[in-house]
């Protein structure tokens, strides 16, 4: 045990020669006793494809899923398909649904790390499970990486901030052709039906995403395609705003400076509003103004008391519709002129 805490790629080859002499108890004994450190130390560079051999080898579930524990789903890849299929056959889909899921888990989160992993990894390695006659891991695999994708994507396509907002969601736009290449055609068809849920902003990551599905003569996006035509024909079908439309739409806490403030942006013809407030309250409308990114300029003027709060709403209100038509246009006539069996 105390060499084995020292170092941990030891341990495994210890484990691997007694499974390969046979001596399976003393393999299992040996495997248990590294419980207490293993969590730990387990999980050094390059050990992934020794640990799922030994894992594979004991027969003993709870002892191999231990082994397994310490890794994280940004070390597995193509070569280590052949051992993941192993000991899910001998282990079954529940076994290894934990054993992914644990490898997915809230002590792994490295979103930047994981994103680059499904760019890069995923497919290849699904693409060997299947090989190996193992679907249903490649399976758990992609739904799982779905799963934190589909939450980061619900969250930013939610945010109100333009500048913080589309940079994510452009990010997130090759990792989700890679995850869609990867899936098999009813996970495929999961995504895209979640994909329709989110609200218009999603198209921020989805035109960058068939642009590069263009550009890699990927397949089985033709269900985005067309809904993100549908959405950009209702941005284009809008009413433009009226020159002299100043309403905002916007719903805030349900607070009473909530309501004063909701009042103000939802008039059509009140640019400016000069408003008395203490501290507290002026510093709770900057928050709900900056949170919304509403285009709103907030000023406050030091004279009397208490201080007034000067608002103003910017021309922003007109350009952001224009230049939002603007995109929709140019991104419909490039889905037209490249999905043209897609769209028809």
């Amino acid at each position: 045990m105390a060499r084995a805490e020292a170092g941990s790629q030891w341990a495994l080859r210890q484990l691997r020669d007694r499974i390969e002499a046979g001596d399976l108890d003393g393999a299992r004994a040996a495997a248990e006793s590294l419980a207490p450190f293993w969590n730990r130390v387990g999980a050094q560079p390059g050990l992934l494809g020794t640990a799922l051999d030994v894992a594979a080898g004991l027969g003993a579930a709870g002892t191999a899923a231990m082994l397994l524990q310490p890794f994280r789903i940004e070390t597995v890849t193509q070569e280590h398909a052949g051992g993941l299929a192993a000991a899910a056959s001998r282990y079954g889909e529940e076994w290894t649904r934990s054993v992914v899921d644990g490898w997915f888990g809230p002590g792994h989160r490295s979103g930047t790390d994981l994103y680059e992993w499904v760019d890069n990894r995923l497919s290849g390695l699904c693409g060997a499970l299947r090989a190996a006659e193992s679907p249903t891991v490649a399976r758990l695999l992609v739904a799982r990486a779905w799963c934190r994708m589909g939450n980061q994507l619900r969250l930013w396509t939610s945010y109100a901030r333009t500048e913080l907002r589309q940079p994510q969601l452009e990010m997130l736009s090759s990792p989700l052709v890679r995850l869609l290449e990867a899936s098999d055609n009813e996970l495929r068809e999961e995504v895209t039906e979640a994909l329709r849920t989110y609200g218009d902003n999603v198209i921020e990551c989805l035109m960058p995403a068939l642009r590069l599905a263009d550009a890699r003569r990927a397949a089985g996006l033709d269900a985005i395609a067309r809904d993100c035509a549908e959405r950009l024909g209702a941005i284009i079908a809008r009413p433009v705003r009226g020159e002299d439309d100043w309403s905002i739409a916007w719903t805030g806490c349900g607070c009473s400076l909530c309501d004063t403030l909701g009042t103000f942006l939802g008039s059509r013809s009140q640019r400016v509003f000069e408003w008395p407030l203490a501290k507290d309250g002026r510093r709770h409308v900057h928050t709900q103004i900056d949170a919304g990114g509403l285009p709103v300029r907030h000023q406050t003027r030091r004279q009397g008391r208490p201080y007034t709060l000067v608002l103003t709403k910017t021309d922003e209100l007109f350009t952001r519709a224009s230049d939002a038509r603007r995109r929709a246009v140019s991104d419909l006539a490039w889905l037209r002129s490249t999905r043209v069996g897609a769209l028809a």
